[in-house]
């Protein structure tokens, strides 16, 4: 079995009925056909109009007939964003790369951004991340210090609180730990940038660098939050895609093109309007 098989078989653990009901476009005649055959999602998944269908109703759902499409799992709208955006790199030259708040340059490297989107584990993970985080976890922890008993509350997106989970869970529970680290580190540094620098302030920062031992500066807080994500899959083992946890950078890019077009559409300014 090759890889794009072994994906195939995660995508098809992960959609529903309904969902593949979705993809085919309501042929429920199709539907046995892509449980025996999963690659047969990636290949519709990899159709331009496939995607941008599911994407359509995704975004029209809750605005214009908010009780009809409420069956379409959030892996399947995100895999549709995923498999879009690596298809919509190929032949590009440059790729919108963040300079600040609702600041885009042009980076000229996009064969090499679409050649880690097109591959198949990249994509199962991206989509994978992004619709983990569809609904948010968080809850305490009892921890023992020197003065008794400690209850220490956590929250996946508040990286310092969970970062302090390390230090609170047993050797066994700490790779899971470090994963959602990873996770939430270059969620935040692609999809969220402006918040993650809100909030990550020198007292946050402190606290990471405390809990990770990583020697981590401020200046450049989404770069700082790849370097907590490398540092951070490196602890978890094979659960990530050896590219993607070597290059949390090219994630962090991929999520921001993935957000500026289908989170928060953004249009980049640097280009000239068309003619009228």
């Amino acid at each position: 079995m090759d890889e794009r098989e072994v994906v195939a078989r995660r995508y098809g653990e992960h959609l529903t009925d309904q969902d593949l009901l979705a993809l085919t476009g309501g042929r429920a005649d199709q539907v046995g056909a892509l449980r025996r055959e999963p690659t047969l999602i990636l290949d519709l998944l990899d159709r331009p109009a496939v995607a941008d269908g599911l994407l359509l109703t995704a975004g029209t759902a809750g605005r214009d007939e908010p009780d009809r499409f409420t069956f379409i799992s959030p892996f399947l709208v995100f895999a549709a964003a995923v498999h879009r955006t690596a298809r919509g790199l190929v032949g590009s030259t440059y790729v919108a790369e963040r300079a600040g708040p609702r600041s885009r340059v042009p980076v000229f490297d996009a064969p090499e951004l679409a050649a880690f989107a097109s591959v198949p584990a990249h994509q199962l993970y991206l989509a994978e991340l992004l619709a983990s985080y569809s609904r948010l976890s968080g809850g305490e922890v009892w921890r023992r210090t020197d003065r008794g008993w400690r209850r220490q509350r956590w929250d996946e997106l508040d990286l310092p609180r969970l970062a302090a989970l390390l230090g609170a869970v047993p050797a066994a529970q700490r790779p899971a730990v470090w994963r959602r680290l990873g996770d939430g580190a270059v969620f935040l540094a692609g999809v969220f940038p402006d918040h993650a620098e809100r909030t990550l302030g020198l007292l946050a920062v402190s606290r990471l660098r405390e809990a990770t031992g990583l020697r981590l500066t401020r200046d450049d807080v989404p770069r700082m939050l790849e370097s907590v994500a490398r540092r951070a899959y490196e602890q978890v083992g094979p659960g990530v895609p050896v590219g993607a946890a070597k290059a949390p950078g090219s994630t962090r890019r991929l999520l921001t093109v993935i957000a500026d077009r289908y989170l928060f559409p953004f249009a980049a300014d640097w280009l000239p309007g068309p003619a009228h």
